[in-house]
């Protein structure tokens, strides 16, 4: 309470003193999706800020993650985006190639150029945000996907919790044991797929690139979703909704503001899991059954993990790029609240020795699949390209549509974007 009532005499200190003197306010605005963890430090650290910086005030907008990709895009066109802004890598493309979004101010972070700065990160940290060899966010966030069970189910089910499965074909065998069914009704899934719009690509896109996959041929000028991988992928999805009959959109509570709801409800055994998902399950009543486990493989010998990172990026417009890059720089100082508070882990070198990060829920599983990140295809066009192909995964699990038939209509819908 003192600590609050300190922020607060300081902040109208130094508006008194400001005031005094005849400055003038700067306003920088900030937007990001929804996700209730990050929403709550994103205002704690704003309040912070402001309070050491009181000719800066930040207006902070949370956009709903179903709207956010769409909204800010298209806002960045008309010349009425933010001047700061959370951007997932699978986007970034799309802003790099329109050149809305202004190259990294290396001395906002106290570096005397772009190469001092990129080497205080991990190798690979900025693949997500660079356009040729010019770097345009900064890591907010690096994420790999893994895998969630509930031991207490798996045990009830006379399976053993220290053997977790290893391959999709393991996960289907351990799915159909742990499924409860009440007559012909599924009560609990053993394991299942996120139905949320903006994760159908991590969930078809991790078995894609699992099996040696893309969504486009190397030189990305027409798509090959269609082709052998690519349908074997979904129809794995497919059978586990149709054949098996495990799974399926009808059984999830579809929730975008979290998408753990169904796992924490547990009305799901096992599930994809993320390094922020810990931040979801941390403070329910599951948490206390959970196991992470490295992601199952397509095959294990040539592990794959599905990887994205979010950046903290800065329009290419604003008039108040000093301010805007001065306030991602105090962002990107807190990586352990960031790590305790949000279970975001920042790639800054050594992140992985901090007292926090040896606390952290399972490193070394994260950190394995570190090992094997795949960020899959990377294109201006993603916007459009994951939309045509969420339509081509919703006519085959919802609709029942043949897999081969669904991702020929998708090829079809993509190329005529390339034409």
């Amino acid at each position: 309470m003192k600590g609050k009532l300190r922020l607060v005499s300081m902040t109208l200190l130094c508006l008194l003193v400001f005031s005094s003197m005849g400055f003038a306010q700067t306003t920088i605005t900030y937007w990001t999706h929804t996700h209730p963890p990050m929403v709550d430090l994103n205002y704690e650290l704003i309040k912070e800020f402001e309070a050491l910086n009181p000719d800066i005030k930040v207006e902070y907008t949370v956009i709903p993650n179903n709207h956010f990709f769409a909204k800010v895009l298209t806002s960045m066109g008309t010349g009425t985006g933010p001047d700061v802004m959370n951007m997932s890598s699978s986007q970034i493309p799309a802003y790099l190639e329109s050149g809305v979004v202004a190259p990294v101010m290396p001395e906002a972070f106290g570096f005397t150029s772009q190469g001092e700065l990129e080497d205080a990160w991990l190798s690979g940290a900025f693949d997500g945000a660079k356009y040729g060899d010019v770097i345009y966010g900064i890591p907010s966030e690096f994420n790999i996907t893994s895998l969630v069970m509930n031991k207490a189910h798996m045990e009830a089910a006379g399976l053993d919790p220290t053997k977790a499965p290893k391959t999709w074909d393991e996960v289907l065998e351990y799915g159909e044991k742990l499924t409860v069914r009440r007559g012909n009704q599924i009560q609990r899934r053993g394991f299942d797929f996120f139905y949320v719009p903006n994760f159908y690509w991590v969930d078809y896109g991790m078995l894609l690139g699992q099996l040696g996959g893309s969504y486009l041929n190397a030189v990305q000028t027409e798509a090959v979703v269609n082709n052998g991988v690519g349908v074997e992928a979904l129809k794995f999805w497919y059978d586990l909704v149709y054949d098996k009959k495990i799974a399926g959109p009808q059984l999830s509570a579809m929730d975008s503001t979290n998408i753990m709801t169904d796992y924490i409800q547990e009305t799901v055994s096992m599930s994809l899991a993320f390094p922020w998902s810990i931040g979801l399950l941390e403070e329910t009543p599951v948490w206390q059954d959970s196991v992470i486990v490295p992601l199952p493989q397509m095959n294990p010998d040539k592990p794959v993990s599905l990887a994205w990172a979010y950046y903290w990026m800065v329009n290419k417009d604003t008039e108040h790029a000093e301010a805007a890059w001065k306030f991602v720089d105090f962002l990107a100082s807190h990586p352990e609240r960031w790590l305790n508070d949000v279970s975001f882990v920042q790639p800054r070198k050594g992140w992985s020795d901090s007292v926090e990060a040896q606390g952290f829920p399972f490193l070394d599983v994260w950190l394995n699949d570190m090992n094997y990140a795949w960020f899959g295809d990377r294109t201006a066009q993603w916007s459009e390209i994951s939309s045509i192909v969420r339509m081509a995964i919703e006519r085959s699990i919802m609709n029942g549509v043949d897999p081969q038939v669904s991702l020929d209509q998708a090829k079809q819908e993509i190329d005529a974007i390339f034409k």
